[in-house]
């Protein structure tokens, strides 16, 4: 899916934010329906009530905002937004989550600012402050940084934003080309279920759970696990497989969907009593790792499973190919990382789960001429107030 625009326009009080936003928006509707604008002091109104004004009330509410504007985008959905919002982390997140993400800052003399504030904003702090008693933070490295003076007409201001190329923020390959090729003409309904998902079924998933499966690829675990009376909803992000899952599968109780699990925001928003994981912890990077399981243990519901299956590092193809990251090589045409098990349950007992089983083996995953040495864990999201 092609993700959304996001121009986050931010400068101090007065700086003419809204101004410069609502000709953006316009402009930019007449060619682009899917575009939308925010205002801080409308969104503070519907998802900042609750916070005040002190600096992490601030920082909290900021936060909220580009988590909506990065939902937004996630969903191709173009996004406006005019902010005060001076906080670097808030900055640096944007440009680390969002993908298409341009910032505009509105740099105005205090002396303007004056002239133009109805409250009396501003005092002798000249600068210093947002129209407030915390410190500005200006921002450090911003795409576009335009003199809001009044000697620049609004539409050449606007013209000006439009001109410029985005260069979207680095985003993580999930070597889509590869897997789209590997999936090509495999007769997805008929594959056989891995012994990954038949150990889970038989141990721990009950009839009528619901389970999401991360990277389900030619959807054969998908499949079998909603044969067997699990609501089931699968996610991959090579289009070749979904679109051949989505022609062929007639199960009512079995979804499936083409989007990057890592970046699946709306997904994560629903419940579910187990999140299955094979072979995909592997083909990513560990920061992206922590988030998912991180978001895993927040969309379990109580005393839900996760179960993952991976490469170990003491896989045979542990060192093969191009070195790009500790324990991650180029190799076969596409990325794999190889888990450390200590590791792996150490992250997840600290974000919260009980380890229920781990072990590690050459019999769990045996292929033609490829005998996988992978990790298995099942975790449980227990009440922590409960845990010893």
């Amino acid at each position: 899916m092609n993700k959304g625009m996001l121009y986050w326009i931010t400068g101090l009080s007065g700086a003419g934010k809204t101004t410069v936003g609502n000709r953006l928006y316009y402009r930019m509707r007449a060619q682009k329906k899917n575009t939308v604008i925010f205002d801080g002091g409308i969104l503070k109104e519907i998802v900042g009530k609750d916070l005040g004004y002190r600096r992490e009330d601030r920082l909290e509410r900021a936060y909220r905002y580009s988590a909506l504007c990065k939902l937004l985008t996630d969903q191709g959905i173009h996004v406006i937004i005019c902010t005060i919002a001076m906080f670097d982390e808030i900055r640096e997140w944007n440009r680390e989550h969002i993908e298409n993400y341009v910032e505009v800052f509105l740099d105005v003399e205090m002396e303007v600012l004056k002239r133009r504030s109805r409250n009396e904003l501003y005092s002798e702090s000249d600068g210093k402050t947002a129209g407030s008693d915390l410190a500005v933070e200006y921002p450090k490295d911003p795409d576009l940084v335009i003199k809001n003076d009044g000697r620049q007409s609004l539409d050449d201001i606007v013209q000006n934003i439009l001109n410029y190329t985005v260069v979207p923020q680095k985003r993580w390959n999930r070597d889509e080309a590869y897997w789209d090729n590997y999936y090509a003409g495999q007769a997805v309904t008929e594959a056989v279920p891995s012994l990954f998902a038949c150990a889970m079924l038989q141990k721990y998933i009950e009839i009528g759970g619901n389970l999401v499966e991360l990277g389900c690829g030619n959807g054969r675990d998908s499949l079998y696990f909603a044969k067997h009376g699990v609501h089931v909803t699968g996610i991959d992000a090579s289009e070749v497989a979904i679109n051949e899952l989505q022609k062929k599968n007639l199960l009512q109780n079995c979804i499936f969907i083409c989007d990057d699990f890592v970046s699946a925001e709306s997904l994560y928003r629903i419940q579910y009593d187990y999140c299955y994981s094979r072979f995909t912890l592997h083909a990513i990077n560990v920061h992206q790792e922590t988030q998912i399981l991180k978001k895993a243990y927040d969309m379990l519901k109580e005393n839900g499973y996760l179960f993952i299956e991976a490469r170990s590092v003491n896989d045979k193809k542990y060192g093969a190919g191009q070195a790009v990251e500790r324990n991650a090589y180029i190799c076969d045409g596409h990325y794999r990382r190889f888990i450390v098990l200590q590791e792996l349950l150490a992250k997840l007992q600290d974000i919260g789960f009980t380890i229920i089983e781990s072990a590690e083996s050459d019999q769990f995953a045996p292929l033609k001429g490829d005998i996988a040495v992978c990790v298995r864990v099942v975790a449980q999201k227990t009440n922590k107030d409960l845990q010893p």
